[in-house]
């Protein structure tokens, strides 16, 4: 069968050779068009669900989920902080009265604080006893809020403070709250004084609460207009959204901080992230590709036609992508910087033994035909088992790498041909010496090896034994999260979500069909550790409701009172009058803490018209925002599932009846056992699960089985294809050994640098069993060829096998740049496979002849 191949790849490549210069043109010529059509057809998908297969259970209730849910994937979640309440609810409604008028870019917006339902009924959702306390304090500032209506300056408000302060154990105003609202206004003195805006927190001097927390977070979600006929169907949308926040930030002077993240944000920045990446990492490993052939081959020609054919197969096979799939997804997007590796390996082996032999004096057609006797079997073999190994994903319910399994397969058997073809073709354009074949410093290394071989390949072989123990502890991560720049804002602004479990986006969800089934799922999963809470659309309906109406009605009467005052009726005393009087009252009753320093500030200010009138300006900047909210507040009602908020209701309540219950984690579900522990829980209780992290948890189940399950197709299958074209099992065992040594050994420094496996570097399966079963093909090949004794790194293929995994090192190892992490871990994990590939290969495989070589003569 060999002998048949050889012969057929003799009269092709021949038939190349002689067509010469113009085939060479036309080819190139393809390629061109080739690529134009890629360019203009061929897109890609960042969503990594869709890289599953879409008949599998849990894929079917994320979908059903998502369609009957579509917020949870349409919606973009913009995250606000702010040293105060007041600026963030403030911030909050700002952005999103801009949001609703915004036609245009967004088609529904819900800011739960500030939306009007919540602002009118939010002291109901309050336990009885931080109802009771909020509103006792509320009712204590009744005076002051009552005189700052009538006048909202501030020398009324530093001699009511003194006023009060004189009076504060007979007041309405205690002690304790007044102590609070001198520290307060200390910060904002001291910041007047230093010409900076730092506006008064109304809220934090009114509830203790609110004091103690060292920022305040509101959370905006708005429906973008998704365009699908553009590559980031969010673009506009968020770009609009970006500039009405960076005008909102200027007026809050930059004191708010903005993140926008949900899927929509958090796709486009992937993508933006992924296409860099592999924009940058395919040009530097280009670069480096170039400087490895001009090393491997020492002549600027033959460099030239490897890249050249490389450019064709690269564009021929994206083409092919562009044609058979339409749509690239985060793992099949690498094809390009895979094949930058593959497809230059049959180009070195076949240019490598031309060369040899045009330097020992033939001529072209007779180096052809001699370097198709060494290597074409070896290529034959080479390219279809190549492929199988990548095809071998195909089967497997891992969508995502079975389309980069055809892509992949298809580009090798385009580089076999194009090899084949376009070298013989450009031949022609040597007319002299085409450079020296060898090098002194390459060849030492292969002296090195070669006298150290076998205590190096003992090593391997004892490592390789070892590793075998870290195999249970090979996982596949399936947390979009660790793919994605740590430094985007999204993905910055999705870890913030994690800071409160309420917003925590790592949950599970149940679908159900009515209020006593979601009630039902919260008694059955709320006692376990692994679950903090269960929400549901009944969760949102307040409890004791009739004790806590009456409790606003009863405690609310004189600030409802104080509310009612005609606004800037009262003409006040000045504020050098009421700095002047407060600063009195204060040094006289205060030696230290926040009023004495309070009193210094002061002084200071006394004759300080700017920062007098900055302080103005800081202190009652949300004055206005906090009585409008102390007036809804007090319009509390009743409230029932049927009067909820349209925007709230749509969340938890399908238009076909179906009720969403979403089920939170008591643990941070980013390390990935407590992940483990809670949907196992969970899942033991209510089968019938869907949400982000079933989702991760189940994927990675998947994947990980198709990892094995491909793995083991492809050994089978290339084994059995082996066997039928060589029929000697000894062969086919020495070409599968060093691939299996270096995948037991990659798998393991996986385990010990903590590179697990993820949606982009599980690629190094297919590849290390492609690169690996090539190499070894072509070293037991050759090794047969030889005369006995003169051992197979007296040749070129050594060299050929050498370099070709080194330009796979640098097309790879460039990926290691990018700021997608998905694409970095794949450049590690990818470089440490192929260094161990290179490793069993030249040097565990050579010491396996020599101990064959031996045991055949003892028999013989």
């Amino acid at each position: 069968m060999l002998t048949f191949i050889e012969k057929l790849l003799a009269a092709w490549a021949e038939t190349a050779r002689r067509a010469g210069a113009p085939l060479a043109a036309v080819i190139l010529i393809m390629g061109g068009l080739a690529g134009y059509y890629a360019a203009t057809h061929l897109k890609v998908n960042t969503d990594t669900s869709a890289m599953l297969d879409p008949e599998l259970p849990f894929q079917q209730r994320a979908v059903e989920l998502r369609d009957a849910f579509p917020q949870i994937k349409n919606d973009v979640v913009i995250i606000i902080r702010a040293p105060t309440l007041d600026e963030a609810d403030a911030y909050a409604g700002e952005l999103r009265t801009a949001l609703l008028a915004d036609k245009e870019n967004f088609t529904a917006v819900f800011a739960p604080a500030s939306d009007p339902f919540f602002r009118e009924n939010g002291l109901l959702y309050l336990d009885q006893s931080e109802l009771s306390a909020r509103l006792t304090q509320m009712s204590k500032a009744a005076g002051l809020i009552e005189t700052l209506i009538k006048d909202p300056e501030l020398g009324t408000l530093f001699t009511t403070l003194a006023e009060n302060d004189e009076l504060a154990e007979r007041s309405d105003l205690g002690q304790e709250t007044l102590q609070e609202i001198y520290a307060e206004l200390a910060a904002v003195a001291e910041a007047s004084l230093d010409g900076e805006r730092r506006p008064f927190s109304w809220m934090g001097a009114l509830d203790e609460e609110t004091r103690a927390e060292p920022h305040h977070t509101r959370l905006v979600y708005a429906t973008p207009v998704l365009d699908f006929t553009k590559l980031k169907p969010a673009k506009a949308a968020i770009t609009a959204l970006r500039a009405k926040s960076d005008t909102l930030n200027d007026a809050y002077s930059g004191r708010v901080e903005t993140y926008v993240t949900g899927d929509p944000a958090l796709r486009m920045e992937e993508l933006e992230s992924v296409t860099t990446g592999i924009g940058l990492s395919f040009l530097l490993s280009f670069v480096l590709v170039t400087i490895l052939l001009l090393v491997c081959y020492r002549s600027l020609p033959m460099a030239a036609l490897t890249l050249a054919g490389l450019m064709v197969t690269l564009t021929l096979t994206s083409a092919f992508a562009a044609a058979f799939i339409g749509e690239l997804n985060l793992v099949s997007v690498a094809f390009t910087v895979l094949l930058v590796g593959l497809g230059l390996d049959f180009a070195i082996h076949l240019l490598l033994h031309i060369q040899e032999h045009r330097a020992a004096g033939r001529d072209n057609q007779s180096a052809l035909r001699y370097a198709i006797h060494e290597v074409g079997p070896a290529l034959a073999l080479a390219a279809p088992t190549t492929a199988i190994a990548f095809l071998s994903f195909m089967p497997t319910k891992f969508d995502g790498i079975a389309q980069l399994g055809l892509i992949a397969g298809a580009g090798v058997v385009i580089a076999f041909f194009v090899t084949i073809t376009f070298a013989p073709a450009a031949l022609a354009v040597f007319k002299g010496q085409p450079g020296r074949t060898h090098s002194g410093r390459v060849r030492g290394l292969f002296t090195w090896i070669e006298n150290h071989s076998i205590p190096v390949a003992a090593a391997t072989v004892i490592f390789g034994l070892a590793a075998l123990l870290l195999m249970p502890q090979v996982r596949f991560d399936a947390d979009q999260m660790a793919l994605r720049n740590p430094d985007a804002p999204s993905v910055q602004g999705f870890n913030l979500l994690f800071d409160d479990p309420e917003t925590a986006p790592y949950r599970l969800s149940r679908l159900v069909d009515s209020a006593e089934e979601a009630i039902e799922t919260h008694n059955l999963v709320s006692k376990l550790e692994s679950v903090e809470s269960t929400r549901a659309l009944p969760d949102f309906v307040p409890d004791d409701q009739d004790e806590k109406l009456e409790l606003i009605d009863f405690g609310a009467g004189t600030l409802i009172f104080a509310l009612d005052a005609e606004p800037a009726s009262v003409q006040g005393p000045s504020a050098s009058d009421g700095i002047a009087a407060l600063k009195s009252r204060l040094n006289e009753a205060y030696q230290d803490g926040p009023g004495a320093k309070l009193a210094a500030l002061l002084g200071q200010m006394e004759n300080d018209g700017a920062a007098q009138g900055l302080m103005q300006e800081n202190v009652f900047a949300f004055w206005p925002q906090l009585v409008a909210q102390l007036r809804d507040s007090m319009n509390a009602d009743y409230v029932e599932i049927e009067n909820l908020p349209p925007a709230l209701r749509e969340r938890y309540l399908s238009e076909d009846g179906k009720w969403r219950v979403d089920i939170l984690p008591s643990a941070d579900v980013r390390d990935y056992r407590a992940l483990d522990t809670f949907v196992g829980d969970v899942e033991a209780a209510v089968p019938d699960l869907a949400g982000g992290a079933y989702q991760a948890t189940k994927a990675g189940e998947t994947i990980s089985f198709a990892m094995l399950e491909a793995t083991g197709i492809a050994f089978a299958i290339i084994a059995v294809f082996l066997w039928l074209l060589v029929r000697r099992l000894r062969t086919v065992l020495l070409m599968l050994f060093p691939l299996a040594l270096a995948a037991v050994l990659t798998s393991a420094t996986g385990v010990l640098l903590n590179i697990p496996f993820n949606y982009a570097n599980v690629i190094v399966l297919p590849l290390l069993i492609g690169i690996g079963i090539d190499s070894g093909i072509h070293l037991v090949l050759r090794n047969d060829q030889i005369k006995a004794g003169e051992g197979v790194y007296g040749t070129s293929t050594p060299r050929a096998v050498l370099f070709s995994a080194l330009t796979t090192v640098a097309s790879f190892g460039s990926l290691m740049l990018s700021p997608h992490r998905g694409t970095a871990s794949m450049g590690e994990l990818l470089s440490i496979a192929i260094a161990f590939t290179l490793l069993c290969t030249l040097i565990v495989l050579p010491v396996a002849f020599r101990f064959d070589g031996k045991s055949s003569s003892k028999r013989a």
